[in-house]
């Protein structure tokens, strides 16, 4: 059973809404073209080194302002949770799948306990927040001679847990106070939002983020989800 949790939104905030959800569908369509026929010149032409390359960059470029994208209209429309009993690490397996094809190096899923308890989620917001930590891991990664990344599955009494950890670049002390506020970032490229939704989705599922790193070290990403709701509702 599917139960839906919706943020309470003024009508100015639904006039926006609708206005945004309307550009980025516009935007999407020639997104989706553009992919679909530059995809398939990179497969009809895998065997052309130079056409492959310039193919390849494309589709990247279009997978990312996909990703900016969504994280822009995640940001502008707050949160509404669909959710339903979920098995955690069946879950787990699922995401990882969805990201296994552009990820550098293998991901370990460690399991704590011999039996998890099924948590109260909406999979494919918390499926975002998985893949932003994923992907924030494999920006860390880049350049590490033995790259290592883990999900660990653990839980208690009252949460169940999901550990992103990697071996990477880690964060530094001055920036790690900083990363879950909207629009902060010290990468190149990126709106800089993907952690303040992550955090906000979490919190609406009434759990929370923490973050252990260590510069040189590497980063661990804790998502803590209370296994009972408590009445809890998105605010």
């Amino acid at each position: 059973m599917v139960k839906t949790v919706k943020k309470t939104a003024h009508k100015g905030h639904d006039r926006t809404e609708r206005m945004v959800a309307a550009l980025a569908h516009e935007i999407k369509n020639p997104l989706n073209s553009m992919k679909g026929a530059s995809q398939y010149l990179h497969d009809a032409y895998r065997n052309n080194t130079e056409i492959a390359e310039f193919t390849g960059i494309i589709i990247d470029e279009i997978n990312r302002l996909e990703r900016y994208l969504n994280e822009f209209l995640s940001f502008s429309r707050g949160t509404t949770l669909r959710l339903k009993m979920t098995d955690l690490q069946s879950f787990v397996t699922g995401t990882v799948m969805t990201v296994k094809h552009s990820y550098p190096v293998e991901i370990k899923i460690t399991v704590k306990k011999a039996s998890l308890p099924e948590v109260e989620i909406d999979a494919e917001q918390m499926k975002q927040v998985m893949v932003n930590f994923l992907s924030n891991a494999k920006d860390s990664l880049k350049g590490n001679p033995a790259p290592h990344t883990e999900i660990i599955l653990d839980s208690d009494d009252r949460n169940a847990v999901i550990s992103v950890k990697d071996n990477g670049k880690g964060i530094a002390p001055e920036v790690l106070r900083h990363i879950f506020e909207p629009f902060y970032t010290t990468k190149e490229s990126g709106l800089g939002i993907g952690l303040s939704i992550s955090r906000s989705i979490v919190q609406h599922h009434g759990g929370n983020i923490t973050v252990e790193s260590k510069p040189g070290k590497g980063t661990q990403f804790n998502i803590i989800i209370p296994l009972k709701r408590k009445g809890h509702r998105a605010k």
